[in-house]
C-alpha cells in the first residue's frame, strides 16, 4: 500500500425505508469501492479507519410498519494519496 488517506467523492440522496430493516457491515477504509453506500458523510479517512456501510435495507407500500427517511452517500470516485 503506498498511501495513507483516502479522499471520496460522494452523491447525497434520499431513501425511505422501512423502520430496522437497515443491515450494515463494517469495513476498513482501504476496502472501499466505488458505489459503496455510506450512511455518515466522511470525505476524508485514514486507510486504517472503520466505516459503516449499507448492506440493504426493505421497503413495502403494502406493509404498514413505520417508514423513515435516511440520508445516504453514495462513492463515485475514490482519490488514494
Amino acid at each position: 500500500m503506498h498511501y495513507s488517506t483516502l479522499e471520496l467523492k460522494l452523491e447525497k440522496s434520499s431513501i425511505v425505508v422501512d423502520r430496522g430493516s437497515l443491515k450494515t457491515k463494517r469495513k476498513f477504509a482501504f476496502l472501499l469501492e466505488e458505489g459503496d453506500v455510506l450512511l455518515r458523510e466522511r470525505d476524508k479517512l485514514q486507510v486504517h479507519e472503520e466505516v459503516e456501510v449499507l448492506e440493504d435495507y426493505s421497503y413495502s407500500r403494502e406493509n404498514k410498519r413505520p417508514k423513515d427517511t435516511i440520508h445516504i452517500y453514495v462513492i463515485w470516485e475514490i482519490v488514494k494519496r
